[in-house]
């Protein structure tokens, strides 16, 4: 249950960055009240008193997580005009995504509790679904979803060393951009227009 004030809410923000960092060393399994007040240098009576349950501290951390994720790689979508806009995009949420360690252990972290948990897919869904917008401005949105598989695939690769470099990634997308060059997309029907 959340708590109110200014201060409560600098300790639930410790807690939640605490939270990741017991998740990105141990797992999501591997986190619990002990061993976030522990990385928050907080008392165990008052991580449980900021969160009534680890579930809901871990859900809170995870939400922010991913909001502050896309918060380094959404402007570069949204400012995008051109193709090689696009691609710089994709180069920097793959460098934002999968440039640290720490980073590719959560990412991967929130897409095992999607699969389990019902909750982590809707935030995974909406994060998803988030990235693509900002594509389907340019391109179709399959197109959009052909990107996403570029920089999906790309970043498991990059976890599993097959491929060496974020940049890697630039002449795969080139290629899923060019069935659809930028300015040729064909604009959706109206409901109304289709009615006719």
């Amino acid at each position: 249950m959340a708590r109110a004030g200014s201060r409560s809410e600098a300790t639930r923000l410790t807690l939640r960055q605490a939270a990741l960092d017991v998740a990105s060393e141990y797992g999501v399994k591997g986190v619990t009240h002990r061993r976030v007040a522990a990385a928050a240098g907080v008392a165990l009576g008052s991580a449980s008193y900021h969160y009534t349950n680890i579930d809901e501290l871990l859900y809170e951390a995870f939400a922010e997580w991913t909001q502050s994720q896309t918060a380094k790689f959404a402007p570069y979508f949204e400012a995008a005009q051109t193709e090689d806009n696009v691609v710089a995009a994709i180069l920097q949420l793959l460098s934002v995504m999968y440039g640290t360690e720490e980073g590719r252990i959560l990412l991967y972290e929130v897409y095992a509790q999607s699969v389990r948990d019902p909750q982590y897919y809707k935030l995974v869904e909406e994060w998803s679904r988030g990235a693509r917008a900002s594509l389907e401005r340019l391109y179709s949105p399959r197109t959009a979803q052909q990107l996403e598989a570029v920089w999906e695939g790309i970043g498991v690769q990059l976890v599993m060393g097959a491929v060496a470099s974020i940049d890697d990634a630039e002449p795969l997308a080139r290629v899923v951009l060019a069935q659809e060059p930028l300015g040729r997309r064909k604009p959706r029907r109206s409901l109304a227009a289709k009615r006719r």
